[in-house]
């Protein structure tokens, strides 16, 4: 033997279709998973009075120091086609204790995400529904939350080129009417004469670090693509461009719609309370064409979201399963719809479950929707800061390391470290809770990892699978795939 390896007659990650996805449709999974409309009318609302007349430049600093991480992970999308993204990313340069770090929090994230998706979508259904005289309340809710869920499920299962369509289709009219809505009432309160809030730049000892933390949040989801990797054409490049570019296209819309929210006209339910987080019982805003069309776009845009942060978390499952972090049947596809229907059977009921059940013990979707983005947050912050430090020290392993990767690794984890330091320190609210919550579930992750190692004693040898070069792809029109070593 010449030390090459033997050809696989299988892929470790095969029952995924491969080259079903369009680069929209790809670019549609990273913009579904991050829910763009959603967070231009009430991210914008939270950063402005915390952050001030500094609105504007965090929202830019933020869509640059996305940019990084994006950087970071296209130096492992153009080399190796993964369907867990960040988790297997990270093994490939951090090896496999930091890899299931990753891929435990990156899981976290995902079902977070999912979960306060699902809560969103049921509790602006229940918003438009109350306008046609449909009672209201925590049990309608929760009965449009299970029919969101099911929805979602039935069009994940049926496969991934519709339900990427249809999430891509959903997303542009949301963003579309989130636009029409904010320029209508910022162009209407010009027109009233309304000034501007007077506001001023914060000092080091404001919540500006917060500020910083809560636009963060407003990107996570944009390097989903990576998890569908397999079921993209030409994955190498189309999964880097929408990597690549979602960052400082989502930065553009937030800063617009930070710019439209300058006027502090927007309202929900209370006074003149920004639109944050509005759900159930909103009056309206100043007009009811104005709450209809805003009230339809997010809730689109929920249900996108759902549908975006579900199927990379049944992608991650689904590897996890096939490496034997979980049971083996999680790794199967189904034979016809070649999607990870087990996953996808076994994540939506507890998708469900989870916030509709929060909800009846808190009594405000508010407050729920609140606890289930930070807990994500902290998912998605965790799994971006190690893929930044893994990815210098893949490229070494390589022989492929240049400055520029190295730079902005470590420039990059090194400041989003400084970021939740800061807000941690200088805001008084309750984030220490979601801290809790997310480190339990990662020393649970990682007590499931010690107990399956008992029965997989070479575990840490098969964590991190990606898409490998077949005998049938030799002589196939087909690009084979292999990472290097």
């Amino acid at each position: 033997m010449d030390g090459r390896r033997a050809i696989k007659s299988r892929s470790p990650v095969s029952g995924l279709r491969r080259a079903q996805l369009t680069f929209a449709q790809v670019l549609g999974q990273s913009v579904s998973a991050v829910a763009p409309s959603a967070v231009m009318v009430t991210l914008p609302a939270l950063v402005i009075p915390a952050a001030g007349a500094a609105a504007l430049p965090v929202f830019v600093f933020t869509a640059l120091l996305m940019a990084a991480v994006g950087y970071c992970v296209t130096q492992f999308s153009t080399r190796m086609v993964a369907v867990s993204g960040l988790y297997s990313y990270t093994v490939k340069g951090l090896g496999p204790t930091a890899g299931i770090a990753a891929g435990w929090s990156v899981v976290i994230g995902y079902a977070a995400a999912a979960m306060a998706s699902t809560l969103g979508a049921a509790s602006y259904l229940t918003v438009l529904l109350g306008r046609l005289g449909v009672p209201d309340g925590r049990a309608a809710i929760a009965v449009l939350a299970v029919l969101v869920g099911m929805l979602a499920l039935a069009l994940m299962v049926r496969g991934i080129r519709l339900s990427a369509r249809i999430s891509l289709t959903i997303e542009i009219f949301a963003i579309v009417a989130a636009a029409a809505v904010l320029v209508i009432a910022f162009t209407g309160s010009v027109a009233a004469g309304h000034d501007p809030p007077k506001v001023t730049v914060p000092d080091s000892n404001t919540a500006l670090g917060f500020a910083l933390l809560l636009a963060i949040t407003s990107y996570v989801g944009f390097e989903s693509a990576g998890t569908v990797a397999r079921e993209a054409q030409r994955p190498f490049v189309t999964v880097t461009r929408a990597i690549r570019w979602s960052p400082l296209a989502l930065g553009v819309l937030y800063a617009f719609a930070a710019a439209m929210q300058s006027t502090g006209t927007i309202n929900a339910g209370l006074g003149s309370v920004p639109i944050v987080l509005s759900l159930p019982d909103g009056a309206g805003t100043a007009s009811t064409l104005l709450s209809i069309v805003m009230e339809l776009g997010i809730t689109a845009s929920w249900f996108a979201c759902v549908i975006g942060s579900t199927t990379a978390l049944s992608r991650t499952l689904f590897a996890m399963g096939r490496e034997g972090v979980l049971p083996a049947r999680i790794g199967r596809a189904h034979p016809v719809a070649r999607t990870p229907h087990i996953a996808l059977c076994l994540a939506v009921p507890v998708i469900v479950a989870v916030p509709v059940g929060y909800l009846f013990v808190a009594g405000s979707s508010r407050e729920v929707l609140i606890g289930l983005l930070a807990v994500s947050a902290h998912g998605y912050i965790g799994a971006y800061l190690l893929v930044c430090l893994a990815a210098p020290a893949f490229l070494r392993r390589i022989g492929e390391l240049t400055r520029a990767p190295l730079a902005i690794g470590i420039c990059a984890a090194a400041m989003m470290i400084a970021i939740i330091a800061w807000a941690a320190l200088t805001v008084d609210s309750p984030v220490w809770i979601a801290t809790a919550v997310y480190v339990v579930l990662m020393a649970a992750g990682f007590a499931a990892f010690g107990l399956r190692r008992r029965s997989v004693p070479d575990l840490a040898e098969r964590v991190g699978v990606f898409d490998e070069t077949v005998a049938g792809d030799v002589f196939a029109d087909y690009n084979p795939w292999e990472v290097r070593r």
